[in-house]
Parts: structure tokens; sequence; C-alpha cells
């Protein structure tokens, strides 16, 4: 342990906080050394163990600086560093400062934890009063982490001029005691169809869920956005309900049915949470187990998807998944090993990133696969259906496949082209055929039913083809006369009153 410092542990959740140690000189010189950290730090030269020596001599022996070493809990292998640096005892300030040395530590969330922990100590044991630090406005990661231990952006620092010469912007960011923390709030955004009778169990367990979150050390704020889809039964009776008992509801009841993307995308128009659940209104999708979801954004995902090892749902809906992932797959790009679900949570950036697309026919997985690829999965449990059955048709299920290839993607039309210059060929190489034969052997007859295969073969295939482009057509042309994606007849606020 450095002389004259007293020992300092910290123990958290996938962590340990432990005092900086001599030993800890070759952790120190090889993670400052590599690319990846250097380049978020003003000072870029070469770091030896004797600059790290004259560092503990002059800043951390003298009290100027306290620093601690990242540890995982499991095996206690150093993985990083957090300080606190230029401390002023008589204004009770100082400046923060995180690096994670070990590459393969890094998007696990050990720099939100830590952020969190090292906070708590320097408001409680070191008895400051107000954190600042310095980040470079490109270091997203780093900043969100920050953001989610309650500092805030005061100012950018332009032009910040490093040891190597490049100048780069910087965030400066505050975090002062007393100040209530700035708490991640997270949106839930529920379709509702034939559900007045599961929608109050899911709110309910929503509720729970946030509660026991909240007394596990994670706290979030939170709010339901339910969608009533122009359901036939009472549900939107219910929802108005449950807004007025509740002020995290709010309700939107659309003019009609306009299917569950669209009613997504209407939630979307209306949420003001940092994170945004996706998740069904029968209680199939564990709301219970949100905090799987919420723990891959932390780790460093723009969108996490839900996984079930074992599905609930009806053979026809198990076959009607499996055609959807497959043709996302063909269609989209979608990669192999990423399972797609309607439980799934995305950042904010996301959603509004969703939400410019106004086209009659959204698809709300397509959409997500074409704004980022930092996508995950985490797997949960699929519960079975307690009421009724699955609003989803024949009829609808095509519709939706339509939706997914039609809108965000060219290869039907390419596919259409390869068919069509096969069955030329093939034709083509029959008529040769044809002749061959008649000249090899003049007294064989020219089939009418070979004639009439080949007329109905080539002209069903015609027909095919042209009916996909009329498809794209017919999507083109709704789409310029502005067809609504959804139309909101009424919406309820968080206080219950009718808007």
């Amino acid at each position: 342990m450095v002389a004259g410092m007293q020992e300092v542990r910290i123990t958290g959740q996938n962590i340990v906080l432990r005092q900086m140690e001599y030993t800890d000189t070759d952790y120190i010189v090889a993670w400052r050394n590599k690319e990846r950290v250097r380049s978020h730090f003003i000072y870029r030269e070469t770091f030896t163990p004797k600059v790290h020596e004259n560092w503990i001599h002059t800043m951390v022996e003298t009290g100027r600086v306290v620093q601690l070493i990242i540890c995982e809990k499991e095996t206690m292998r150093p993985v990083g560093s957090v300080y606190f640096r230029d401390i002023d005892r008589e204004k009770k300030e100082a400046e923060y400062g995180i690096f994670i040395g070990e590459d393969d530590a890094v998007g696990k969330g050990y720099g939100s934890e830590t952020a969190r922990l090292a906070v708590e100590y320097a408001f409680g044991e070191m008895g400051l009063e107000k954190l600042v630090l310095r980040v470079f406005t490109d270091n997203e990661a780093a900043v969100r982490s920050y953001e989610q231990a309650g500092f805030v952006r005061e100012s950018v620092l332009e032009a910040v001029e490093c040891s190597d010469g490049e100048k780069k912007d910087m965030f400066f960011m505050t975090l002062t005691k007393g100040k209530k923390e700035k708490r991640e709030k997270i949106s839930f955004v529920i379709p509702c169809y034939r559900s007045e009778v599961t929608l109050p169990k899911v709110v309910e367990e929503i509720r729970t869920t946030m509660e026991k979150l909240g007394k596990s050390g994670k706290p979030y704020d939170y709010e339901m956005v339910l969608v009533n889809d122009c359901s036939p039964d009472d549900t939107f009776e219910t929802i108005r309900k449950l807004a007025a008992e509740d002020g995290h509801i709010k309700g939107i009841n659309l003019a009609r049915n306009f299917g569950q993307h669209a009613a997504l995308m209407a939630g979307f128009h209306y949420v003001s949470g940092d994170i945004i659940v996706c998740l069904d209104d029968d209680g199939q999708t564990p709301a219970d187990e949100v905090g799987k979801l919420l723990e891959g954004i932390g780790q460093g995902s723009d969108v996490v998807y839900a996984k079930y090892e074992h599905k609930k749902h009806s053979l026809f809906r198990n076959f009607g998944s499996r055609v959807n992932e497959e043709m996302a797959k063909v269609m989209l790009g979608k990669p192999k090993d990423l399972y797609v679900s309607s439980y799934f949570a995305a950042r904010r950036f996301v959603v509004e990133e969703m939400k410019r697309y106004t086209n009659a026919f959204p698809y709300v997985i397509g959409l997500v696969l074409r704004t980022t690829k930092r996508i995950s999965n985490v797997t949960v449990t699929h519960r079975e259906r307690e009421v009724g059955t699955s609003g989803y048709t024949l009829g609808k299920l095509l519709g939706l496949w339509f939706n997914g290839f039609t809108a965000f993607s060219v290869k039907p039309l390419r596919i259409a082209t390869a068919i069509g210059c096969t069955c030329s060929v093939a034709g083509f190489l029959y008529g040769i055929y044809t002749v061959i034969k008649k000249f090899i052997n003049p007294d064989v007859p020219m089939g009418f039913s070979s004639l009439m295969a080949a007329i109905v073969f080539m002209g069903g295939m015609t027909m095919v083809m042209l009916g996909l482009v009329g498809e794209y057509i017919g999507r083109m042309y709704i789409t310029m006369n502005s067809s609504p994606q959804f139309v909101i007849r009424e919406t309820v606020n968080e206080n219950g009153r009718e808007k």
C-alpha cells in the first residue's frame, strides 16, 4: 500500500475498488501506454515506471490524489484505475478520472459501476461536495457512464491541445453533493389489443419490478405508454382507469386497427425516457426480467432483444415467427446468431431515428437493423398465454412479412429478375431442344400438352413477377398520397385527464 494512505476497499456487485499499491506500477504503465487508453488522455507521452513513481511521490503521497485499482470481484484481477486528483480540502472538490486498462473488460459495465461507487466514496468517506471532470466529446461510452453516475454537462472546452499536438473538444462535467442524481428513465411501450383482462396484471408487474430494482440499488424513473390498437373490447376503458390511478401511465387510443408495429410507432412519439422497452400486453413477455435487458444496455448495446429457450406460442405462431426470422436474415441482412422478438430495449437515439420513418408500412425490426449494429440478446423465460388467443391471423402475418421485405429491401425484385432470366434461358434451351429433336426425327409430333405447359408456366411466372412489382408500385402510391402510419383518436395523460 502507498505510504501514509489509509487502506480502502469498496465492494460492488461485479467489481471491487482497492487502494493502489506500488506493485500495481507495471499494470498502470502497461494500461496507460495502450493506444485505446492513451487517446482518451491529454497527456499522451510514453508512460514509464519513473513517471508513475513521480506521480505517487508528488501527488498521491501528498494527498492531492486518491487513486484506486478496479478489480473484478470473482478473481480480483486488476482491470483499470479510478482516481480523484487536485483535491482541494477547503473547497471540498476534486477532479474525477477513470480508465479501463484490460481490453476484455471493456463493455462489461465496469465503468458505470465504478463511477457510482467512487462518487459515493468521494461524497461520504472523503467528505467532498463537488466533483468535476473533463472528457473528450467523442468518448461516448465514458460520457454515458458519467451521466449515469449523476454528472451533468456544464460546458464544452473547444480545441483542447493534447501533448502530441492534436486538438479535440471536451465536455466539462460536474456533480454536486445534495443535488438529486439524474436517474435514467425507462419508457415501457405496450401495444394493446383484446387485453382488458391481462393488461392490469402486466402494469402491476412492471410497477413491482421497478420498485424491486430501486431497492436493489438500481433505481430508475419510469413511465408506461399503453397504445390501444382499436381493440373491439373495453381495453381503452381499462387503460383510462389505469392512467387515472397511476401517474406513470399514458394512454393512447388509435382511431382504427393499424397493427402492432404502427401502434409501437405511435407510442414512440409519446415517450420521454432514456431507454425504451417494448413488450406484449398478454403477460407472455416477462416484465419482471426487464433488468436483464437494461443490464445489456448498460454493457454497451444499443438494442437488446429477449431470447426464449422455450416459446409458449401456438404451433401456428411459432411457425410464423420462424418464417419471420428467416425472412429477416435473407431480406434484411439480420445476423444469423441474432434472435429478434417483440420484447426488446433500445436507447433513445435509436427510437428517435425510427420516428423519422413516416411511411404507412412500418416494420420495427427493419428500422432497428438499419439504425445500429450494436444489438445483443439476453435469455428470458417465455410464459404460457393465460387468456384468449393471439391477435395475429394468417393474413396479418402475411401483411407483416410483406411490410418487412418490401419496405426495407429490394432483394425480392432482384430475385424476380433472376427467376425471369432463368425462365427465359430455360425456354430458349427448350426451344433449341425442340428444333433439334424435330430435325433428328421428323415424325415426332409437336405436343400440345408440352406447349400448354410451357405457356401456363411462363404466363404464371410473368403474373407473379408483375404482382410483385405491382406491390412495390402500390406501396409507393400509398406513400405518395401520405397515407397515415397511425391516427390517434384520443389520449389520456399522466394524471388521467383526457386531451
